[in-house]
């Protein structure tokens, strides 16, 4: 197995085209997250947290509910939250693994990222330190799901993919299945989760954001012959198709309360 780098090392941040990448996944994942947070009860005067917030939809929405002012977003890259800290909201550069506590929050609320660190347990336990008393932690994941793949390119593609990410990133896209047994192991209360699995439309932002995932990993997935150039191409022609339709993916959206 390769040694893991880490995501930022992995990726190029502040790159245009993952400007573009993100851009999809807000598209695709916002609605989920907005219900989650507004399920919540979010208003005016919480204190927000939004950790690895990468273009910065989820805060700016944190921002409207809550009110600017009353909202921290971090990440290790904040090449695209520039409108955000414009608008009011406190930006920081920030390591979750190691940095200390930037506040205490009534809500926490973190996309796609605990699944890339091999310390996740370790950091939940963190974030949930960060609460205060009644404060809710709200944490999604995403899992692949290649075996539920509608056409043997993107199946053999998305294995690819999370094969990759597991040897290079340290992500565990199993994970997410266990939810919320880590939420209850750090002591919180009232713990639930939920999972949900939307349409991949070839051409649509979904599908868009699949071919742009999968991309991140093409060269060493063609390195170490996970795939061929021939699968690849073909199903980034298919995440084009209009025709076609796929649910391999899924994100499970999972939260706990401190007592």
């Amino acid at each position: 197995m390769s040694q893991t780098i880490g995501w930022n090392n992995f990726v190029d941040t502040q790159a245009e085209a993952e400007r573009h990448r993100l851009g999809l996944l807000e598209k695709s994942f916002d609605p989920f997250s907005f219900r989650q947070l507004e399920s919540l009860g979010v208003r005016r005067g919480w204190r927000c947290l939004e950790v690895g917030a990468g273009a910065g939809s989820v805060a700016d929405r944190m921002a409207d509910l809550a009110g600017p002012e009353n909202v921290v977003a971090t990440d290790l890259s904040l090449a695209f939250l520039g409108p955000l800290a414009d608008r009011g909201v406190t930006v920081l550069h920030h390591d979750v693994t190691t940095d200390d506590a930037p506040g205490e929050f009534d809500v926490i609320h973190t996309r796609f990222v605990l699944e890339h660190l091999p310390a996740r347990d370790a950091v939940i336990k963190r974030l949930s330190s960060w609460l205060k008393p009644g404060g809710w932690l709200l944490i999604e994941i995403g899992v692949t799901l290649p075996e539920l793949s509608s056409h043997p390119a993107t199946r053999q593609t998305m294995a690819a993919l999370a094969r990759v990410m597991a040897d290079r990133v340290g992500t565990a896209p199993e994970w997410g299945r266990t939810l919320p047994v880590a939420l209850e192991a750090a002591g919180l209360l009232e713990c639930a989760a939920e999972g949900v699995v939307l349409p991949a439309r070839g051409g649509r932002p979904l599908a868009g954001w699949l071919k742009g995932t999968t991309k991140l990993v093409e060269e060493h997935a063609l390195a170490t012959g996970l795939v061929t150039r021939e699968v690849l191409d073909e199903a980034y022609a298919v995440y084009e198709d209009p025709s076609f339709v796929d649910y391999s993916w899924m994100t499970v959206g999972a939260r706990g309360r401190r007592g």
